[in-house]
């Protein structure tokens, strides 16, 4: 192709024509633009496209991450409210020392205060495009800020968790000392709520038959005052720990329904 313009063009000069060589070279010239400008738009159109794949595939591996953090919340909603339940059972039976609690269910009311939880986040997907530079390609760059504000908004939940478990070990565990654990039995550990199987930790203690015929007078624990004090710091930790959790859900949803909706 090359070889026929050039001929082209010195056929023009030896016939001694150089208008119409003019325009023969003006015209080449703007082919040559021409060529150049739809290579530039293939170019663009294919850098495009790749970046749109590339934001596909980021929101579909978010949208899965969600739905994983999602379940996540359900479970920790149902910690807190479970939580809550408990401790309203026992301020019930401290503040009416007349009802008769028994030891069992006194037991079986005060394990899961023990237990605590390490809040999880799933934000894999959303780190490695940070790191990645995949966020110069994202479009919605309003969406994008309402991702990450949502997963920097963990720390409250994390930090929330964290104070309910200090408050636990600094409070709930030495006033509790006082009183000996032989009112464990296999069932005690029916109301934990827990993410890990904790049936094998009770059946264990039960299994290692008490024979000190100690009297676990329960009791002096919820007649305590100290004992008061803690359950309504707890109920206001876990009510706190709850309402970070009920928010962080209605975000999340109106998260994935805009992930949906950005087509």
């Amino acid at each position: 192709m090359i070889k026929f313009f050039r001929n082209i063009r010195y056929k023009l000069l030896g016939e001694s024509r150089f208008g119409r060589y003019l325009a023969y070279a003006i015209g080449e010239i703007i082919l040559v633009v021409i060529g150049i400008l739809i290579a530039l738009q293939i170019n663009t159109w294919n850098e495009h496209r790749k970046a749109q794949v590339t934001e596909n595939t980021f929101y579909e591996e978010i949208l899965l991450d969600l739905e994983k953090d999602e379940k996540k919340l359900v479970y920790y909603k149902r910690f807190c409210v479970k939580r809550i339940a408990y401790l309203d059972t026992l301020l019930t039976y401290v503040r009416n020392p007349q009802k008769t609690m028994g030891i069992d269910k006194f037991g079986r009311y005060v394990e899961p205060i023990f237990y605590s939880e390490q809040p999880t986040i799933y934000d894999a997907t959303f780190e490695s495009a940070k790191a990645a530079g995949t966020f110069n390609v994202i479009s919605d760059k309003i969406l994008l800020k309402n991702l990450a504000e949502y997963y920097s908004d963990f720390m409250q939940v994390r930090n929330n968790f964290s104070s309910l478990e200090r408050f636990i070990e600094n409070q709930f565990e030495p006033m509790m000392y006082s009183l000996p654990e032989g009112y464990m039995n296999e069932n005690t550990g029916d109301l934990v709520i827990n993410q890990s199987d904790v049936t094998g930790f009770y059946k264990k203690i039960a299994s290692i038959k008490d024979n000190r015929n100690i009297d676990y007078d329960y009791k002096d624990i919820l007649n305590y005052p100290r004992m008061e004090n803690y359950i309504i710091g707890d109920l206001g930790r876990t009510f706190n720990v709850l309402g970070k959790i009920e928010i962080r859900q209605q975000k999340l949803k109106q998260l994935k329904q805009n992930i949906k909706d950005r087509d």
